[in-house]
């Protein structure tokens, strides 16, 4: 677990994992409503993903903040605001919450529906996203050559690829990747 947070411009991940009270399930999820209907309104949040509990793999609530960057985090983490909506949900909820901070590309490798793991060595990373990124770089290089006029500056082209190849690796690329090669990113202890 990671406590704290390098002060770069770099987007960052937040997972949080709570169990919830025996029949309290619904009011925890309400509680979690609350709390991400707050954070929507803070500046940076970039969006937020809950996963139920799913037994015996996640026997509780995960939630999945991002922020663009560690300082707009903090400033959500430190408000008034968040303090008393989680005290409000940790009335339905046992033990202590598991926090974990993902930063850069090790956001892409948090396996969904898993509990939290320490992310794989950065060489394997590096590889996986080689495999994902060149291909994307090389398919989308080609599509803008037919498509853009002859005499198109650089510049202009290296945009058009990468404004597709981001979003394309992390929505689309990245999370079938780390699901194909799971084993040999998280292999398990023997």
């Amino acid at each position: 677990m990671k406590n704290a947070m390098a002060e770069t411009g770099t987007a960052v991940t937040k997972v949080i994992d709570r169990i919830p009270r025996e029949g309290m399930d619904a009011q925890l999820e309400q509680a979690m409503k609350n709390l991400i209907a707050a954070a929507l309104k803070f500046r940076g949040h970039l969006g937020v993903t809950v996963t139920r509990p799913s037994l015996p793999a996640q026997p509780g609530f995960r939630m999945v903040y991002r922020f663009d960057s560690c300082e707009h985090l903090r400033a959500w983490e430190e408000s008034p605001e968040r303090a008393r909506l989680v005290a409000a949900a940790n009335r339905y909820t046992q033990g202590e919450p598991h926090y974990d901070v993902l930063t850069g590309l090790e956001a892409w490798f948090t396996l969904p529906a898993q509990p939290a793991l320490r992310p794989p060595p950065r060489a394997k990373m590096t590889l996986v996203t080689w495999l994902g990124i060149f291909p994307l770089v090389y398919l989308y290089a080609e599509l803008f050559n037919q498509i853009l006029p002859s005499g198109t500056p650089a510049i202009l082209k290296v945009l058009a690829v990468t404004a597709f190849v981001v979003p394309t690796m992390t929505y689309v690329v990245a999370p079938r990747l780390t699901r194909l090669f799971k084993d040999w990113l998280y292999p398990r202890p023997n």
